[in-house]
């Protein structure tokens, strides 16, 4: 079984996701960590050349298959964890540097679509929880159950700053920008499922959205018990 959680920067789509795994005993996918991945090996490996490789679809894919067998990925109820030549990634994917572009990198159609076949293939057999921009919308369209969590922009960019120690003025235009490109991009933009339950966790705490969500859920296994 799928349940997507889908939302902008910092709306809480992650700690929401790992609260409710605990609940229920899935698996939580967080599809943006494959992002910054990309992100993060295209200006670490290529460093001058990456904008130019990312405008060409041939020398991206070339450059994927060739970091792709290097690249591990274990998927638990604590969230997902990237290992690149088998050295875990964490702070490296929360870089301000990959911060800046991974919006720019994730609007690459052929970034999407490696990265969308990749999570489909990881989620086989499993049961996950997909957090992301498009997990309901796009990537898993079938999901049993979608959310989208949303929160004003200034609160996300306070919970962004507790989370870094970073000033929040200048993660706002970050937030801003992320928002603004993810939203208009061509290739699976950032919309609201028109199946999905949409939740405000402005003043809500992780703890009180993830019993509204846990709510549904037990109804949706109740319905279908009963078949």
């Amino acid at each position: 079984m799928i349940i997507t959680i889908d939302g902008p920067a910092s709306s809480g789509k992650t700690t929401v996701a790992k609260l409710l795994a605990k609940e229920i005993n899935f698996s939580v996918l967080e599809s943006g960590k494959f992002y910054r991945l990309f992100t993060y090996l295209l200006l670490t490996l290529k460093k001058e050349k990456w904008q130019e490789i990312l405008e060409n679809k041939e020398e991206l894919e070339s450059f994927w298959k060739s970091v792709v067998e290097d690249i591990k990925v274990e998927v638990n109820g604590e969230g997902t964890f990237l290992f690149f030549q088998n050295k875990k990634l964490e702070d490296e994917l929360r870089s301000e540097e990959v911060e800046e572009y991974v919006s720019i990198v994730a609007k690459v159609p052929v970034v999407r679509e490696i990265v969308n076949q990749m999570l489909r293939k990881i989620v086989q057999g499993k049961r996950i929880i997909a957090e992301g921009r498009d997990m309901g919308s796009v990537v898993f369209p079938d999901a049993k159950l979608k959310i989208f969590l949303t929160a004003d922009e200034k609160i996300r960019a306070e919970r962004r700053a507790k989370q870094e120690q970073r000033d929040p003025d200048k993660i706002i235009k970050n937030i801003q920008k992320r928002d603004l490109i993810d939203s208009t991009r061509k290739i699976a933009p950032l919309k609201i499922p028109s199946d999905a339950i949409i939740i405000d966790t402005s003043y809500l705490l992780p703890k009180e959205v993830t019993e509204k969500i846990l709510e549904v859920y037990k109804t949706l296994q109740n319905e279908r018990d009963k078949k």
